[in-house]
């Protein structure tokens, strides 16, 4: 996979049969973090909050 600016690798599209159990580990954690804290304001989550940012801001066209 190539790698990005944040040093994550860039997503693939999943395949639903054969990725199905950790795409369901990834929405329960998810889920977990954002019920603790939904904004992600947290000091833990701070991080995240920005890689998401980064990640998804450049590719959102108003």
């Amino acid at each position: 996979m190539e790698q990005c600016n944040t040093g994550l690798p860039e997503f693939k599209i999943a395949n639903l049969f054969e990725d199905i159990e950790t795409l369901k580990m990834v929405q329960s954690v998810a889920i977990k973090i954002l019920s603790d804290d939904p904004k992600l304001e947290k000091d833990k989550n701070k991080l995240l909050k920005e890689l998401i940012k980064e990640k998804f801001m450049k590719r959102i066209e108003i």
